[in-house]
């Protein structure tokens, strides 16, 4: 195995066209095989494996690979470590933190949560040889001389590249919602998680879920813990934690914003919350991750 790293690609050095594009071929370029972790990945960058195995640790957290395995690193994520097999081959493009917000893909927040917190990704090989030619037309486009509209062009191949990878995640997630049992209890606690998925950050009260389920609130409380063995409050509080914490470490979202975006009545009652479950204030939390 060989240790190696995505290039870490600034805001300002992906220039007015807001992506830069890599092949990864171990076995032919040793330029890429760099030891220095762990490095803070300061852009977006999405990486495909097109052969050969490998193991990321993102954010602290440990993520075998292989091939037609879809890489997503959000903006501010910290590569602890990052190997690879002698044969392996992959495809990145990076792009300016912003470029993803920046289009309208429905709930984008809760997508950006999900993909920070599952970045790997399986996908088929038609979806596989989508991402590279996307990726092969913009670094075209980027070549081309004297082209009409070539700005254009760039940032609606960079918006279809967004499109179809926030699209298989979301594919993913559809998939996962199904429940794994057929049992009254088992299906009812897991349509509460998918409405805690759903609706956590604008709801936080158990009468709001349990109306959702038609069942009374005591009872939601017993299903619940008896198939989960947390009770539905920890569940409904951590989910709005994990979204906090995400927004915090990977986004440039102010304090106010996220307090904001996660319904809070104001930033005062947003950060005795967070506190409380994290043990710091939201600042405190924000300047830590980020070092």
């Amino acid at each position: 195995m060989k240790s190696y790293v995505i290039p870490t690609v600034s805001t300002e050095s992906v220039g007015n066209s807001l992506f830069e594009c890599f092949s990864f071929d171990v076995e032919r370029d040793e330029n890429t095989i760099r030891r220095e972790f762990p490095v803070k990945v300061e852009s977006g960058v999405v990486c495909v494996c097109l052969r050969g195995t490998g193991r990321f640790v993102i954010n602290n957290q440990s993520y075998e690979i292989s091939q037609g395995s879809l890489i997503t690193i959000l903006p501010n994520s910290l590569i602890c470590e990052a190997t690879s097999s002698d044969d392996f081959v992959g495809f990145a493009v990076a792009t300016a933190r912003n470029v993803m917000s920046s289009f309208q893909m429905g709930d984008v927040v809760k997508g950006f949560v999900y993909i920070s917190n599952h970045p790997v990704l399986k996908i088929d090989e038609q979806q596989t040889a989508t991402i590279v030619e996307l990726c092969e037309m913009l670094t075209r486009k980027r070549k081309s001389k004297d082209c009409p509209f070539k700005d254009e062009t760039i940032h609606h191949l960079l918006a279809v590249l967004c499109y179809e990878i926030y699209g298989y995640y979301m594919e993913h997630v559809e998939e996962n919602r199904m429940p794994k049992t057929q049992s009254r209890q088992s299906v009812l606690c897991q349509e509460f998680l998918r409405l805690v998925d759903v609706y956590a950050t604008e709801h936080r009260e158990l009468e709001f879920y349990a109306d959702k389920l038609c069942i009374t609130p005591k009872y939601l409380s017993v299903v619940v813990r008896k198939a989960s063995g947390h009770s539905p409050v920890e569940w409904i509080d951590n989910t709005v934690m994990l979204y906090a914490r995400t927004l915090l470490s990977t986004s440039e979202m102010t304090v106010q914003q996220i307090s904001a975006e996660l319904n809070f009545p104001n930033p005062s009652f947003f950060g005795q919350f967070f506190k409380r479950h994290e043990g710091v204030t939201p600042k405190k939390f924000r300047t830590k991750t980020r070092g």
